[in-house]
């Protein structure tokens, strides 16, 4: 299982619904070619919006690192915010520290190709 980090929080609603949007339809992409991909933005964004949960990393941390501690694999999705994201930040370090395996970047592009296997420099 592939676990789709992205970047998230942002003091603009619009931004974080557009990151959402971005992480939904590369998520699409990868389910449609049979990638099984789990992606915490996708999973938990409606939740965030409809029963008003915290939208902040410090809420989410303990889970997304239960769920990264589970993937075969860490893909950061390349959109806009993902060098500065604490979150991403975050589950890169952990995924390092607990699995010690590469990290990998996707654009939406290569989502949507399937292309999966860029390591970043």
């Amino acid at each position: 299982m592939i676990y789709l980090a992205s970047p998230y929080t942002d003091v603009l609603p619009e931004k974080m619904q557009e990151r959402y949007e971005l992480a939904r339809d590369a998520t699409a992409h990868l389910l449609t070619r049979r990638v099984w991909v789990y992606s915490p933005i996708v999973h938990c964004h409606d939740l965030i919006v409809t029963a008003t949960l915290p939208r902040t990393f410090d809420f989410w941390a303990e889970y997304n690192f239960h769920m990264l501690a589970r993937a075969d694999k860490l893909v950061v999705l390349e959109i806009p915010g993902w060098a500065v994201s604490v979150g991403v930040g975050a589950e890169i370090a952990f995924w390092r520290t607990v699995k010690g395996k590469p990290v990998y970047l996707a654009s939406p592009n290569d989502c949507k190709a399937g292309n999966l296997d860029r390591v970043p420099a």
